[in-house]
């Protein structure tokens, strides 16, 4: 058992059922997992906190990131706040107070950590701006100039993409140099970006709010196809993909996590967790561990779901 809030565990660790490993044969897609390799069901095994404003509760969690330790961050939407959450059960608040000065946060809405794990950075979407601090807390520094913006991710280049809502546009960003070095903007099809990760095959996914499609382009801006090209998913919030290609889309009106492949297949969806604990309600964030369990911020339900594959 978990020894992160013990109160409000349903379960024991399951080990990640991983497919076999995939190769790359179009642009940006690998080839469907091996014949006799079937999708297998999710199930929940950890809550981690309830409704409140104390250390380890949440007000509308919405983006949620897991580093290399595991270590969980959320983005506690409506107590102004980032939480890291660290598997012996330890929270670390990162913002001062609610308000618009440098260390302080208005409406977070999601959080992305470096690849060397050292610097957290927050699309702070009531201040219109990202504020990065370190892993311990300590604030660093702040980059205006967006409009709404709603999603943040790194790529395994090291490099951060942003998702400026409001400006209908993605930027990527070299956030040791601070020089913004490509996006995508309307001209490429995007409307309203919202959330977005990227991949082990050199592509971004991109959730817009307004097509309600996760769309996939290369690094350079090509765009590749969308999942919901032939279906339209309900509100897609926050996404995450594996290293097997699979992409996990919170799919907030639907009260659900939907996973695809990258070839568009519907794969799995969650929705209940027990009689006892319910179902999900309103999810928006979704985050993957290194060790292949998934997290999903269950935003209307003021708490984060642990999953894993049974």
């Amino acid at each position: 058992m978990s020894d992160r809030f013990d109160f409000l565990e349903i379960g024991d660790a399951v080990p990640a059922v991983k497919p076999p490993p995939l190769s790359t044969e179009e642009e940006g897609v690998p080839p469907l997992p091996e014949a006799g390799w079937r999708a297998q069901r999710l199930k929940a095994v950890e809550i981690i906190g309830e409704m409140g404003t104390g250390v380890g509760e949440f007000n509308a969690p919405t983006g949620i990131a897991v580093d290399l330790h595991g270590s969980l961050y959320v983005a506690d939407s409506n107590n102004h706040r980032i939480q890291r959450i660290m598997p012996t059960g330890d929270v670390f608040v990162f913002g001062s107070k609610p308000g618009n000065a440098n260390g302080e946060m208005w409406g977070p809405m999601d959080v992305a950590i470096d690849p060397d794990g050292q610097s957290v950075f927050v699309a702070e979407q009531g201040n219109q701006r990202i504020q990065c601090f370190r892993y311990t807390g300590q604030y660093v520094g702040v980059m205006g100039g967006f409009s709404r913006p709603s999603g943040v991710a790194f790529d395994p280049e090291g490099m951060l993409w942003i998702a400026d809502s409001g400006n209908q546009r993605v930027l990527r960003l070299n956030t040791k140099t601070g020089q913004f070095i490509g996006g995508m903007d309307k001209n490429a099809g995007l409307h309203r970006p919202t959330s977005l990760a990227c991949d082990a095959f050199g592509n971004v996914h991109i959730t817009d709010s307004v097509l309600m499609n996760v769309l996939r382009y290369s690094y350079s801006g090509k765009r590749l196809g969308g999942i919901a090209d032939n279906r339209k998913l309900r509100n897609p919030g926050q996404i995450a993909v594996d290293g097997f290609g699979r992409i996990y889309i919170a799919e907030t009106d639907a009260d659900r996590l939907h996973v695809f492949d990258l070839r568009a297949n519907s794969i799995a969806t969650f929705d209940r967790l027990s009689t006892k604990q319910g179902n999900l309600s309103r999810p928006y964030g979704v985050a993957l561990s290194s060790n292949g369990d998934i997290y999903v911020s269950d935003t209307g339900n003021h708490r984060v779901v642990r999953l894993a594959w049974e």
